[in-house]
């Protein structure tokens, strides 16, 4: 028989100190090996997006986002399969495959650069392929560690492992900045793939485990998601939530224009830029640690939404951009609102729901988070079109005034959650 995560009785919270959840947490015996592939993967995965970034930027003067629309896309259209796929299948098995796809993608483009043949169209056609590997990657991150702790300690693992990838964003970008400096863009590849394939190996600590709940073994997939998108409309809480999340459309501009903030507005070159994506780490780290060591969110619904707003209302600020150490400040916000919001929505939603859904409803919110993916292509033609300041401030003004109209309609639904 394969063997079961540790039963509650088993880990002790050491008291009522705040500290002690964290404790508790780090005790369930697979969940640190977890943690650090975790965060392998993530500081891989951060410092080939600065690499990809700088890339693009460098092939290309265009506003438009093209890339992260395509890669948001695919990740959108393959969500909801994903979703179905991860409540059928192992949670570890998803995460190794899923890595070592991503590394085919990131050898791929370092080939394409060593040998001088690199074009837009080729990272284009890279973006579907990394699309469809993250479209499973990003769910089962955050479903598989339910199925390594008890609901208890649920949230707090969800912090801890919100921290691995805001360390992840405030090394990342340096470690990305510092490789394309002294090794290019071909070392820099090979460097973030290499963290890939570590990634994967540290998994193999952790065993194929079996959820107390049996994944649905309906042969039609079309049915489960019929299952899902039924649960969702008829659950109201869970329905606004998923509208509040929406909102990334506008939200993700902050990630669109970030490089060109830097290298058109602000003028700070690519170590500038990298301080940037790390500040937003640095603030991320400070949400996750004050949130690991919390108990467990009581209204998740409102934290969500509101963190949501705090977001938008740093993008709304971003767009004045009057210095850089104001720039700085405003990443650093944004880090702390992201946090909120994502160990609130992926512990929260996953309490919220049953267990052998888990996995759709968690895909559910990747896809609409990838609703950003347009918002990259519109907040590029706005930025085009009538400037990069004020593109980014129409971006934070719209789901500022959506949230706020949520949140005064929907305080009561959203408390239930």
């Amino acid at each position: 028989m394969r063997p079961s995560p540790p039963a509650q009785a088993d880990v002790q919270d050491g008291g009522a100190k705040p500290w002690s959840h964290v404790v508790a947490t780090l005790r369930f015996r697979y969940f640190l090996p977890l943690w650090s592939s975790n965060l392998i993967y993530y500081c891989a995965m951060a410092a080939q997006m600065v690499t990809l970034h700088w890339l693009v930027t460098s092939l290309t003067d265009s506003r438009l986002g093209l890339v992260g629309f395509v890669q948001g896309g695919i990740m959108f259209l393959a969500s909801p399969i994903a979703g179905v796929a991860i409540d059928r299948f192992s949670g570890r098995h998803i995460l190794m495959l899923g890595r070592i796809g991503m590394t085919s993608v990131l050898l791929a483009l370092a080939t394409l650069v060593a040998l001088e043949r690199i074009e837009i169209w080729h990272i284009l056609v890279s973006a579907v392929a990394a699309g469809l590997w993250t479209a499973l990657l990003e769910p089962v991150t955050q479903t598989f560690i339910f199925d390594l702790v008890d609901r208890e300690r649920a949230q707090n693992a969800v912090g801890l492992n919100a921290a691995a990838s805001s360390l992840a964003q405030t090394v990342g970008p340096f470690m990305g900045g510092i490789l394309l400096g002294s090794l290019g863009f071909v070392g820099a590849y090979l460097s973030a793939a290499s963290g890939l394939v570590l990634a994967a190996a540290v998994l193999l600590l952790v065993p194929v485990l079996r959820r107390s709940e049996t994944p649905s073994q309906n042969a039609n997939w079309g049915a489960d998601l019929r299952e899902v998108l039924s649960y969702v409309t008829s659950h109201r809480p869970v329905l606004l939530v998923l509208v509040a999340c929406s909102m990334a459309i506008f939200n993700g501009a902050l990630f669109a224009m970030r490089p060109i903030f830097a290298r058109h507005v602000l003028q700070v070159g690519s170590f500038g830029f990298g301080a940037m994506a790390a500040a937003a780490g640095l603030g991320g780290i400070a949400g996750a640690v004050v949130i690991a060591g919390l108990p467990r969110f009581r209204r998740a619904g409102l934290t969500i939404t509101i963190s949501m707003l705090g977001f938008a209302t740093t993008i709304f600020l971003y767009s004045f951009a009057f210095s850089y150490e104001y720039i700085l400040a405003l990443e650093f916000i944004s880090g702390v609102f992201g946090q909120f919001w994502m160990v609130s929505t992926y512990s929260g939603l996953q309490m919220a729901v049953p267990e052998a859904m888990r996995g759709r409803v968690i895909s559910l919110v990747v896809m609409l988070v990838m609703l950003s993916s347009a918002g990259y292509l519109f907040v590029g033609l706005l930025a085009d079109a009538l400037g990069d300041q004020f593109a980014m401030g129409i971006f934070g003004l719209i789901p500022m005034i959506v949230l706020s109209v949520l949140l005064l309609f929907g305080y009561r639904s959203l408390s239930e959650l």
